[in-house]
Order: structure tokens, then sequence, then C-alpha cells
């Protein structure tokens, strides 16, 4: 092999080539190894990749703190919506986990009876599991939302192979109420996160939800916390929501939804009660519902009619072009018309009397319902004139509302017949919050008010106010003047010199507004509907009618079932309840306070006298009492809150004797018969009339009750 002879200094040493290069290389080697580590360190990347966050990454732990969503509260502070802790059950059925299940027949059995699932069903889910080499299963959504108690339960019963996983779900205490306008909010999948999925709680998912926070630590080689290493960040809860509802009317609303799908079983059903002098929603509703708690009835209906349901109104809509007829000094009360019809382009346009009433005066027209006369109030006013007007009450255009895809409705006004037929509601197309709004100018001297549904959004974390709702004027719509008048004339409509609507009379208060019978649209066929009562039925009312505290909006659509009484009685066995227990709820007309009165908390007086009872004696509870004794032997309800009007059942000692039920609702009827043991069948709707067993009869056991029900229509 060659060598090289290499002189260092005076000394002269011989290296083969083979070692030569062996050192060149290992030189290389260090001089490459040197200079990667110099880049290294001034560049920090590797293969494009970040080392210091890949170093970050592999000692450092990130950890979320979930903000709490918003509460959603009513006007007086009662949660409507809340968060609260839930659990998720799952089975392990690996059995080389120390905790599976060990009998999938018992297990199931065991569950059972704590979830709402069939045995059968859970255990078909444990061996199909077991089958299939699964870690664990889980049983969908009757294994989720499970309560405290439930959990307890299973822990409890030592049930081999369970698992339960603590998660944050939305409570809705109250069920089936102001569902579409509250909405809901649900668990994703993919981030067990909160969001809302309808309503305001989707509305205001990001204010609502709010920011989650963070826990940032380091760990060493050896999986121990690095002192002093963490950084926090605090979750920022969401913002609490106050609403205008008032829970209690709320309830009012729900009950009378619920009499009126059982006595009509309509397509589809509609209520609102506003604060007649604010605009503010005192409650709303509709059917078809949903269950937010259980999704029952989920589905049927997306639509918060409130805001997004846009429909011909029929009669109720006179009250407008009534009201720009005074106001244009077109309208005389005493004037005299030709009722029956009224041609419009070539069309015969009937009353709904067909022959008509004869001569009569724009009054008594306003009375019947008369279309003619509204097409001829809106000849005298002017075309172009009454479309503004319209416009200036708010119709053709959204509320401007809180809530998103609020529909504008239609001011149909291209032909001559759209304008005529939409002088008597036919054709164009309102919302009932647009029905609201409008309503306030003529029962405020003409000044129109902005109806509003959230009266406050308050950062929880500072304190500080994001959103403040507030009584807002939005135009003067027609003169002061010309308001008192309308309002004067549409005094007249209940109960007025030709007795009209005289079933919307209340015993304790003065009610007055608008019916409306309009025809519903063919959306198969086009055209209108033409089958018998295949209406939409409405009732606009207002009362105290001299100086009106509160407006309901009443409005029911294709009954299926007693069908005349659209016609016949109209909304009544909604909106008379309503009414009545709102302005009772409010003390309208009572003396003392003009605020709504309290509900009371209801302890276990068992053992107890009557008279030691603390609201014994309130006149806004109605007391029944089952016996001659003093000593309470039971009572309802216990340990629950009582809402103002309604009733506290009582049992006392000595012999049982049937009290006196006059005035009771069919719901308090219905309660009435568990708290007894009593069978009760029920006739009517409204409040009871008569009952089969005279009060003071000693009751026998398994007695059967039978009651009638009326409302307040004096021809009942």
């Amino acid at each position: 092999m060659a060598k090289i002879r290499i002189r260092l200094g005076e000394k002269t040493k011989t290296l083969s080539v083979g070692a030569l290069l062996i050192y060149l290389g290992i030189g290389v080697l260090f001089l490459c190894i040197f200079w990667q580590f110099i880049y290294l360190m001034v560049n920090k990347t590797l293969d494009d990749e970040d080392l210091v966050a890949h170093g970050h990454d592999k000692f450092t732990r990130t950890s979320v703190s979930e903000a709490a969503r918003g509460e959603i509260v009513d006007r007086h502070g009662n949660v409507l919506a809340s968060d609260m802790e839930a659990y998720r059950l799952a089975l392990v059925t690996d059995s080389d986990y120390p905790n599976h299940v060990t009998d999938p027949e018992e297990t199931a059995e065991a569950v059972a009876d704590i979830i709402d699932m069939p045995a059968e069903d859970i255990q078909k889910r444990i061996e199909e599991g077991i089958e299939n080499e699964r870690f664990q299963v889980e049983l969908g959504k009757e294994g989720r939302d499970l309560s405290y108690n439930q959990k307890n339960a299973l822990e409890d019963g030592n049930i081999p192979g369970i698992v339960l996983t603590p998660e944050t779900k939305r409570f809705y205490p109250n069920g089936d109420f102001a569902s579409h306008l509250i909405g809901y909010a649900e668990q994703q999948e993919d981030s067990d996160e909160l969001h809302g999925q309808l309503g305001l709680e989707r509305a205001y998912d990001d204010v609502l939800g709010g920011q989650n926070g963070t826990i940032d630590y380091t760990k060493d080689l050896w999986g121990y916390i690095v002192p002093n290493s963490d950084t926090v960040k605090p979750p920022e809860d969401g913002a609490q929501m106050q609403l205008t509802i008032d829970s209690n009317i709320q309830l009012y609303l729900e009950e009378s939804l619920d009499t009126m799908e059982e006595h009509f079983e309509p397509e589809e059903l509609f209520a609102v009660v506003a604060d007649a002098k604010t605009g503010e929603i005192l409650a709303s509703g509709q059917r078809p519902s949903f269950n937010p708690r259980t999704r029952e009835g989920f589905g049927k209906s997306w639509l918060n009619m409130l805001y997004q349901y846009s429909f011909e109104p029929g009669s109720t809509f006179k009250v407008f072009g009534l009201a720009a007829a005074i106001d244009a000094g077109e309208y005389d009360p005493d004037a005299l018309y030709e009722s029956g019809s009224y041609d419009v382009d070539g069309y015969t346009i009937h009353d709904w009397e067909t022959e008509g009433w004869g001569t009569i005066t724009y009054n008594e027209g306003m009375q019947y319902s008369s279309n003619a006369l509204m097409m001829l109030l809106q000849d005298k006013v002017g075309e172009d004139e009454m479309l503004d007007y319209y416009k200036q009450f708010g119709f053709g255009e959204t509320t401007d509302s809180e809530f998103p895809n609020e529909q504008s409705g239609t001011l149909s006004w291209e032909s001559e017949l759209q304008r005529k037929t939409t002088s008597f509601g036919q054709g164009s197309t309102v919302t009932p919050i647009q029905m609201i709004q409008g309503m306030t100018a003529i029962l405020n001297g003409g000044e129109m008010k902005k109806p509003y549904v959230i009266e406050s959004i308050t950062d929880p974390n500072t304190g500080e106010v994001l959103h403040q709702g507030k009584e807002t004027v939005i135009r003067q719509v027609i003169s002061e003047e010309a308001a008192e008048q309308t309002h004067e004339q549409l005094n007249t409509l209940v109960g007025g010199s030709m007795d009209r609507n005289s079933q919307y009379l209340l015993d304790d208060y003065e009610v007055s507004g608008k019916s409306g019978t309009a025809q519903v649209i063919d959306p198969e066929n086009g055209g209108y509907m033409n089958g018998p009562y295949e209406f939409l039925t409405s009732f606009m009312g207002y009362a105290p009618k001299d100086d009106p505290e509160v407006i309901v909006y009443y409005g029911v659509k294709l009954a299926s079932k007693n069908k005349s009484d659209t016609w016949d009685i109209g909304v009544m066995p909604g909106f008379n309840p309503l009414m009545e227990r709102t302005l009772k709820y409010l003390t309208v007309g009572q003396s003392g306070s003009d605020q709504g009165a309290e509900a009371i908390d209801v302890e276990d007086y068992s053992g107890e006298n009557l008279s030691e009872i603390p609201f014994i004696s309130d006149s806004n509870i109605q007391t029944v009492v089952v016996g001659d004794g003093e000593a309470v032997e039971d009572h309802y309800p216990k340990n629950e809150t009582l809402l103002p009007y309604e009733s506290f059942f009582v049992k006392t000692e000595g012999d049982a004797t049937m009290p006196d039920l006059s005035g009771l609702s069919k719901r308090e009827v219905v309660l009435f018969g568990d708290f007894i043991g009593a069978d009760v069948v029920v006739e009517g709707e409204g409040y009871v009339k008569s009952q089969s067993i005279e009060p003071g009869t000693i009751l026998n056991d398994e007695e059967m009750l039978e009651v009638t029900l009326s409302s307040n229509d004096p021809e009942d």
C-alpha cells in the first residue's frame, strides 16, 4: 500500500493513504456535526420543524377549564335555562379489564330499574359488545344526561362493569315552556361543548357560551410537574340573559294552549301576551311545540311563530284601516253606507253575511266586521295614503327584534284586487309581533312602541350590562286625537250595541278587541281552502278597555275537531282564562300595589292546624278543604311553589267531605281528583259550573266525580 510522508517540525511521520483518508473522514464528520449544532442553535428548526415548539409540546401540557354557560332567567330572576352536571353511563365488556360485566342479564335488569330503557335492549347491547370484542358499550340517549340521584343509585347498586362520566348539560326546569323562544342548547359530539341549536340559545350562542380558560404547565422526563411552570388563563363565564317573560303568565299561556289543543286539535296555535304600555313581551307560546328536556315533540315545527310566522290575518287587520280613516278625517261613526258587497275591478266582494245588513252606520259596520266598509274607507282615504299608513304601522318590514330571521310579511299592492282585499286582512301577510307592535300605537295616543323580549344581558365577570332593553317609541303613527277616537270605536266591538263577540266578556274585567276569520292558502292546489270552517281564527284583545294594561293576541289555524266552534266561539276557550288570570295576577284594577303577586313557597304542614298555615287567608290563593276538622292530615302541593290564583288542596281530620269546586280550571279539577283518589270525568271547557257530588257530601271510596265546565259567555 502506498504511503505518504508528513513532516511535522523536525519529525517525519509516515502514514498510509487509507489511514489518512480515515482521519480526514473523521474530521469532516466532526465538522459537519459542529456545523449542525451551530445551525440548530441559530435557526432552531430541522426539516422545517420548529424544535422549540416540538420540545414545548413534548413536555408542556394544557388542561381546559370550561366556562359556565350563562343562565336565561325571567323578569323576576326565575331560571328558565341553566347548566347542570349530568352523567353518561358506559358498560365495560372487555373481560381483561378488572371491572367488567360478568352477567349481562343481571346487569341489564339492575340498570333498567334505574334508567328509562328496557332490560332486554340493554342486554342486547352488552352481548353485542362482548361478541364484537369491544372495550365498552354505551346506551345512546337513555344512558346520557343521567341525574345525580340516578348516578348514586347505580353506584349504590354495586353493578359490575359500570362507568359513569360527568358531563355538563343544559337544564330547562319548566319543560315545554316558551320553547321556541328560549330554544335549546346541547353538547356537540366532536367537542362535548354546549352550543345553542334553536331560539335565543342559538341567536346569542357566543354571548351565552363565554370563553373557556386554560392551565398550561410543564412536566419533566419523569412526569412530574415542574414547579412554578403553570400559566393560568381563567375561564370567562357566559353572560346572563334576563327576559321580559313572566313565568307565571307564561304558565297560564301554556295551560290555555293545552286547553285549545285538546278542544280543536288544530294544525297550528299561537298566543302572545304583551304589556300594552311598554311593548314588553310577557309570554309567548305555540303549538306544535316541544319539551327541551326530553325533546318530545321536537321537529314538528322549526318556526318561532311570534317572529317567523307570516300569515293572512283576516279581520283583526281592520283596526289599522279604521285608525287610518279616522286620522285622515274620513270616518264618521254615524255616517251611513250600503253593506253586503263592493265591486272591485270586475269582481264583487261580499261581506261574510253575503246579503249584508242593509243600510247601516259605519260603527255598526265595524261591529259586524264588514268587508264592504273597509274597502269604502280605503277609497275615501286614497290607496297611496292607505299604503303609507300601513307602512307607518310597521307592516311590510321587520320590527328589528332581537330574534334572527324575523319575517317582514308582505303588503300586496300590485293590483286593484290585492289592494282592496288587504283592507280586510286577506292577500297581505303579517307576523304576530307586527300586530302587537301596531296595536301599541292605537292604545298609546298614536305612539308606537317597539316590542322587546330581552330585558338585559349582563357579563357576570365584570358586572357590565352588555344590553339593556327599554321602552322605545318608534314613531308617532297617527295623531293622539285619532288614536283616542280609534280606541273608542274599538271599545264597541265586544258586547256593543250589536251584541257582537260577547263570548269574550269577562265577569270582573272589561275586555275589548277585534276578532278575525281568515281564509287559508291551499298549499297543494293553490288558491284558498274552501272546506267547512277551514279558517285561521284569531282575536286581538286588550283590557281593561278604557286604560289597557295587557294585549293578548290568540290564533288557531285549521281545527280538525269541533270545527264549528271556531266560528261560533272563536278562540274564547284559550283567550278568556289567559286574559283573566293574567289580569288577576297583575292585580289590575285592584287596590294596592300594581306589581304582580308573589309566588308562595309551600312547606309540609301535616299535623299542624289549618289556621296556622301562613297563607291560608291569602286572597290570591283558593283553598279547597276536604274534611270538617282543624288538624291537617295531607295537602297539595307540598314542598313546592304555589303560584298566585292557583288552588291549595287540604285534607283535614274527620269525615272527608266534598268541597265546592266552582271556578276551578280543568287542570285543577284533575289535580283534585288525584289528591282525593277519585276518578274524574270532565265535560266542557273553561271553569267548573256544576259537579255531580254536592258540596258537604261525605265521600266514599272509589267515588266517581263528574264536573261540567263552562266559559264566562253569558249565553252559555
